[in-house]
């Protein structure tokens, strides 16, 4: 049973396992340190991930503080799926009561860091990997192109900042999508 949640919740959530099409390689290539975020973190989130037409949902405990991130993924009910920790560029995973997940759990750092790091320290490491990130001055979204313009990510944010506030994050290829 938690196999057949964890296959449905990866492929809802992070099916982004392939090198960007004409990009600089896998998201995950361009993480940023937790240090790079400039303050502590720490989020309880309720993630719905679209994928293929279904919908499926997950729950997320991110805490990152300037030596490390630790990200643990649970199902709806509370098991846990996935623990990330990555301290400086180094990542480990361990993925709980699986053993061959569907995704690898190294996306979600990418998704948690364009939504919640500063503009200015995304767009560095971006530049560095031939990534374009756009924010419009009223910064209620965000957009990463590759280096031909074809656009990877759009985050939306749904109210007046973005504390407290809803975000979609939508990938496009492979198409999938995250509240």
């Amino acid at each position: 049973e938690l196999l057949v949640a964890a296959i449905m919740i990866g492929m809802a959530a992070c099916a982004a396992p392939d090198p960007i099409p004409g990009g600089p390689g896998r998201l995950i290539d361009v993480l940023l340190t937790p240090a790079s975020l400039g303050k502590n973190l720490t989020l309880s989130q309720m993630v719905v991930g679209e994928f293929e037409d279904q919908k499926h949902s997950f729950h997320v405990e991110v805490e990152v503080m300037p030596a490390r991130m630790a990200v643990v993924g649970l199902t709806p009910v509370g098991l846990p799926l996935f623990t990330l920790e990555q301290a400086e560029d180094e990542i480990f995973v361990e993925t709980l009561g699986v053993e061959q997940f569907p995704f690898d759990p190294r996306h979600m750092l990418f998704n948690i860091q364009i939504a919640h790091w500063p503009e200015a320290a995304l767009r560095e490491k971006y530049e560095e990997h031939g990534l374009v990130l756009r924010a419009p001055a009223n910064q209620k979204m965000r957009e990463v192109l590759d280096g031909a313009g074809t656009l990877v990510v759009i985050v939306t944010y749904t109210g007046a900042d973005k504390t407290g506030q809803d975000v979609l994050i939508e990938h496009f290829e492979p198409p999938y999508r995250l509240y």
